[in-house]
């Protein structure tokens, strides 16, 4: 924003930490190319593998690149991508630019409730601390159920591309 230039307004969006849930799958793809042409570092799961919350926990720590000295569980997961957030260049690089993407998230919320639920809030606790040290942790929910609604973390649902791609995160500085 330069001199006198007004300001533009704030939306429930990614850029302010929540969490996005798409439920179709075409408009996952297009979004995971759009990042992935930002050069953000993309870490997609598929949600179905997760036989319980520590195959979750391992899987998540294994491809975030967790230390191996630390327990891989959901909240230390969080705990570890919030120390991510928090510092001044990681994964080698000045900005942290990542998403992270829960492909078929509603069967493991349908199987797992209270430990998904976990999950997202530490996900979106990460994301929303990235913001605070200008770094990026995005995060898409897929889910093949339509009904699928996360009262209990701030979410917006992402209906089609050009939602996606008109959003205040993709546009945010890094």
């Amino acid at each position: 924003m330069t001199q006198g230039e007004a300001p533009r307004p704030a939306s429930p969006t990614l850029a302010t930490g929540a969490v996005g849930i798409i439920y179709d799958r075409a408009v996952l793809g297009a979004a995971m190319n759009d990042l992935q042409a930002k050069s953000y570092r993309v870490a997609a799961f598929d949600c179905r593998r997760w036989s319980n919350p520590l195959a979750a926990g391992q899987e998540l720590g294994t491809t975030l690149g967790m230390p191996e000295s630390l327990p891989r569980t959901i909240p230390v997961v969080g705990s570890y991508l919030q120390e991510l957030a928090r510092g001044d260049s990681p994964f080698g690089d000045l900005r942290l630019r990542m998403v992270v993407v829960l492909g078929v998230f509603d069967d493991f919320l349908r199987r797992h409730r209270a430990d998904a639920l976990v999950l997202l809030d530490e996900l979106g606790q990460a994301s929303r601390m990235a913001q605070l040290f200008q770094h990026r942790i995005l995060v898409l929910v897929q889910s093949d159920d339509p009904d699928l609604e996360v009262v209990a973390v701030p979410t917006m649902i992402i209906p089609d591309r050009q939602t996606f791609r008109s959003a205040l995160w993709t546009r945010g500085r890094p």
